[in-house]
């Protein structure tokens, strides 16, 4: 999945517990006064044993310090280091994974079903998308509740925003966005897959009512975090039309995620 504005159970109630009265103090009827007069050879031995239990009390206290501050200077120094990197001999079986492009892990598919928020077209009834002859209809699309851009379930089908320009229009309209799933468990590979395999100049046609208009790329895929910030290009409403294409990509990690990255690519009218 990919989004524009990215990345409970109830509580109990705190108060919900009873409170319980604490017991009273128990007083003995027949309590004892304690003796006036102690022998001086009790009061010595006391006074000895007293002072012993206070000496193994000083002790015990300062070794647990001690222990107490080496344990603190230890998990300090640890959360201080840096992460060894894997060692090379660790993984010479696995390819590495590409820093930049359209790099997508072929090792998972995304599997949190979503549902789009529906758009509407408007002056026109159909959009279409054409790479290298192989065409998929461009659903009108609009953020969730939640601020969220949602492609279609259907991975054969992609969503065009519909707050956004219409692919091709004249003037000072900003931008257009077109986003898919990269692919889906049930569905397999989706059609947005192709955003993440253009290349720098490859061109391809966005049909609006069944009239083409031709687009080029003009900056090859590239990775995006999930959660940071997308660049200028995909809120521009008042700049050039280009298109920008959306879909997942980068690590699999799963979950209601998918993938660590988004796949971003644009293109410009011919």
């Amino acid at each position: 999945m990919s989004s524009i504005v990215p990345n409970g159970t109830p509580e109990p109630d705190p108060e919900a517990t009873t409170a319980q009265s604490e017991p009273a103090e128990y007083k003995p009827k027949h309590a004892r006064e304690p003796e006036n007069k102690r022998s001086p050879w009790w009061i010595a031995i006391a006074v000895l044993a007293i002072a012993l239990v206070l000496v193994q009390l000083a002790i015990y206290t300062f070794r647990n310090d001690r222990d107490g501050q080496q344990a603190e200077e230890q998990a300090a120094t640890a959360s201080e280091a840096p992460v060894a990197a894997p060692s090379q001999e660790q993984h010479d079986d696995e390819p590495a994974a590409p820093t930049d492009g359209g790099y997508v892990d072929p090792e998972g598919e995304q599997e949190v079903p979503y549902e789009a928020a529906p758009g509407q077209f408007v002056g026109f009834e159909g959009m279409a998308m054409d790479v290298g002859g192989d065409i998929a209809a461009v659903d009108p699309v609009q953020l969730t509740d939640a601020g969220a851009l949602i492609p279609p379930s259907d991975v054969s089908r992609l969503g065009w925003y519909s707050a956004s320009a219409v692919p091709g229009a004249d003037g000072a309209v900003g931008s257009s966005v077109i986003t898919g799933h990269i692919n889906y468990q049930g569905q397999g590979t989706g059609y947005a897959a192709r955003f993440a395999n253009m290349n720098l100049g490859d061109e391809f046609e966005i049909y609006i009512d069944g009239n083409p208009q031709t687009f080029r790329v003009t900056q090859a895929p590239y990775r995006l975090p999930k959660g940071s910030d997308f660049p200028p290009e995909v809120n521009d409403a008042t700049g050039p039309n280009r298109l920008v294409l959306i879909t997942c990509g980068g690590q699999f990690i799963g979950g209601a995620l998918g993938y660590a990255d988004n796949i971003i690519t644009i293109a410009e009218p011919v």
